[in-house]
């Protein structure tokens, strides 16, 4: 008997992942910001303050390195980033969270926390439920996880 394709999982990911991201942009657009640009502040202002590279930033946020480029200009015009070249690797620019980043940051995940948006009707209890699966999946995919946890993409050599 043939699965059928509406259960299959990547079906059903895939489903979730474009409503709730279509939420997030919605959401993100009162602040003019991308999801690219979201996740390089929340990285650079959570995970890691002392700087990352755009190609660092890329892969942990999982985009390609020209969606990152675009974000972190964005947000340099903005005065929301800083770059400035990798203490040994010159030509590596690294990029730092400003103060005024981080207090826009906290603007924007104020607004997107505190919406009943995303929990799609789960409870508390479910969505912890969920929370635990996807990490276990994430894990198995070798995908970064920003808890600092061992499941990093190999490191590129720059920070």
């Amino acid at each position: 008997m043939a699965e059928d394709f509406g259960q299959r999982l990547p079906y059903l990911l895939r489903r979730v992942n474009a409503a709730l991201s279509q939420r997030l942009d919605e959401d993100l657009r009162e602040f003019k910001f991308t999801q690219s640009q979201l996740s390089a502040l929340a990285i650079l202002h959570i995970v890691h303050p002392d700087g990352l590279s755009g190609a660092r930033l890329s892969a942990r946020s999982g985009v390609t390195p020209q969606s990152m480029s675009a974000a972190i200009v964005g947000l340099a015009e903005r005065g929301f980033v800083e770059r400035s070249p990798h203490p040994t690797h010159g030509r590596v620019l690294e990029c730092r969270i400003t103060d005024a980043g981080a207090d826009v940051l906290e603007l924007v995940q104020r607004a997107t926390r505190d919406s009943n948006r995303y929990d799609a009707g789960l409870s508390a209890a479910q969505q912890g439920q969920l929370r635990a699966l996807l990490t276990e999946m994430m894990c198995a995919l070798g995908l970064y996880l920003p808890s600092g946890e061992p499941h990093e993409p190999p490191h590129d050599g720059f920070s």
